[in-house]
């Protein structure tokens, strides 16, 4: 029984922050590209190839938001797919309302996120 309650518990918390793990996710995906490329392309002035740079961001920001929208309209199925565990019956309501709550909070921040990255120069600040 330890065991099952281990794993059930620690699906369900992975489960609720599955939101904040894909924003932290995105957040890698799109400063890290940026600041590499950056990094790596010194002759240029602003973005280190903005096409390239915007092309990612985009991207990563369209992927992460669309599959954390999907969870939270999908919550049931995809706690059963990563608890791999039944919630318990009498938590089931706190546990999505949380879940979807934090993964609303996490879709903002990434939006904002890219849109930051997008407008602002990257590059400049990394000289």
């Amino acid at each position: 029984m330890g065991t099952n309650s281990n794993r059930q518990g620690m699906g369900t918390l992975v489960f609720i922050l599955f939101g904040p793990i894909v924003w932290a996710v995105h957040l890698t995906l799109i400063y890290g590209s940026q600041s590499s490329l950056c990094a790596f392309n010194p002759g240029e002035d602003r973005a280190g190839g903005d096409g390239l740079v915007i092309s990612i961001i985009l991207a990563a920001t369209a992927v992460c938001i669309a599959i954390v929208g999907f969870s939270a309209v999908r919550a049931g199925s995809v706690h059963a797919l990563i608890a791999r565990v039944a919630p318990p019956a009498e938590q089931v309501g706190f546990i999505l309302a949380t879940m979807r709550v934090l993964a609303g909070l996490s879709i903002l921040a990434m939006f904002y996120g890219g849109l930051g990255a997008v407008i602002l120069p990257g590059c400049d600040q990394l000289r």
